[in-house]
């Protein structure tokens, strides 16, 4: 999937997502007041439970889905799926919990305590997925040609991972429930703290995580200026050299 191709898929998941979020519950109490049925007691439940029930919760998992797999889908076009796909679908993942809350609760976004408990892996998402809208195809080399870049990329990239991992707190239920596995949410709920002391560097604190959030954004950066520098091929050579592919 090509940038601009990506880019267009991400925006209707996002405008998807949007819409159930904020505007769909608008939708339902004008349908209420238009349809007149606020009148009769219990008259309104069936329209309620379909809205609420079934196609809220039905615009958003697919929002949720389309972003995850135009991701997918554009990291396969770069080549980058092998080792980036496992490590976007656990930000996603981590991600989704407070994707959900949001949706359930639009006026929470503008609450500074629920943007201050935004999972770390979600903006290592964010900022990844940002990366991806920008055009790297016709030769370029994405995500570094420098080889210490690179690695900063990736090793920034699994602390990511596993702090997605570490700090998700339903992470245990969804394993053991999604498998069938009791015995794994014991595991992954006695194993999670220590992750954490770990991530954290024995400071208990979220510092460490943000630092190195810090240093992956930067890094993604500084992958950008070669692309940003160099002389952009003409479309006749583009066309030749995808034909040759």
């Amino acid at each position: 999937m090509f940038a601009g191709r990506y880019l267009w898929w991400m925006l209707m998941g996002i405008g998807i997502f949007l819409f159930a979020t904020l505007s769909l519950d608008y939708i339902t109490w004008l349908m209420i007041q238009l349809s007149g049925c606020g009148d009769m007691a219990g008259a309104c439940e069936p329209a309620l439970r379909l809205i609420s029930g079934v196609l809220k919760p039905a615009c958003i998992w697919t929002a949720i889905g389309i972003l995850f797999m135009a991701t997918l889908l554009r990291l396969q076009t770069l080549s980058l799926i092998w080792f980036w796909g496992p490590i976007v679908a656990i930000w996603f993942v981590a991600s989704t919990p407070i994707l959900l809350f949001i949706a359930a609760d639009a006026a929470a976004l503008t609450q500074p305590a629920t943007l201050a408990l935004l999972p770390v892996a979600f903006l290592f998402l964010a900022a990844f997925v940002t990366y991806l809208m920008f055009a790297l195809e016709d030769g370029d080399i994405p995500l570094a040609a420098s080889v210490p870049l690179r690695l900063t990329l990736r090793l920034t990239a699994v602390y990511g991972a596993l702090a997605g991992v570490a700090f998700m707190p339903e992470l245990s239920r969804i394993a053991g429930t999604l498998l069938d596995m009791p015995a794994l949410s014991v595991v992954i709920a006695l194993a999670q703290p220590y992750l954490q002391t770990v991530l954290t560097f024995g400071t208990g604190s979220m510092a460490p995580a943000y630092a190195v959030l810090a240093a992956f954004i930067a890094a993604l950066a500084a992958s950008l200026l070669p692309h940003a520098a160099a002389p952009r091929p003409s479309r006749s050579a583009i066309m030749l050299r995808r034909l040759r592919r």
